[in-house]
């Protein structure tokens, strides 16, 4: 009987660490990103859908698509806020420089080992 129980609460205490749990933390982090959202924010909607955040309410917000083309969407509708691709590409074209740099660094020193 005893093992039984152990068993019980075995199983529950993993059903709560790999289910319950991480549900609980997007849920948690969906709703900080809702409520940090700002006017001028690019997003995407779970419908697909891009745009820039022009108004905020409580409850719900408005999404320009278009120049001039405004759609009211709720809050939960809000999938990721993206971040502006030309940052991005800045980002990556700086990361790509110091790896190719220190790649060059390497090969040198690995040639000099090579010939002592």
């Amino acid at each position: 009987m005893q093992t039984y129980l152990l068993l019980f609460v075995a199983m529950a205490a993993i059903f709560y660490l790999l289910i319950l749990r991480p549900q609980q933390r997007a849920k948690k982090a969906k709703a900080e990103m809702a409520q940090a959202l700002e006017v001028g924010s690019e997003i995407l909607t779970v419908g697909g859908i891009y745009g820039t955040v022009a108004a905020l309410r409580d409850a719900d917000f408005d999404l320009e698509i278009a120049e001039g083309v405004i759609m009211k969407m709720d809050r939960r509708s809000i999938a990721s806020v993206v971040r502006d691709t030309e940052e991005d590409a800045d980002d990556v074209d700086d990361d790509d420089d110091a790896s190719v740099d220190e790649d060059h660094e390497d090969d040198g020193a690995d040639a000099d080992d090579a010939k002592s």
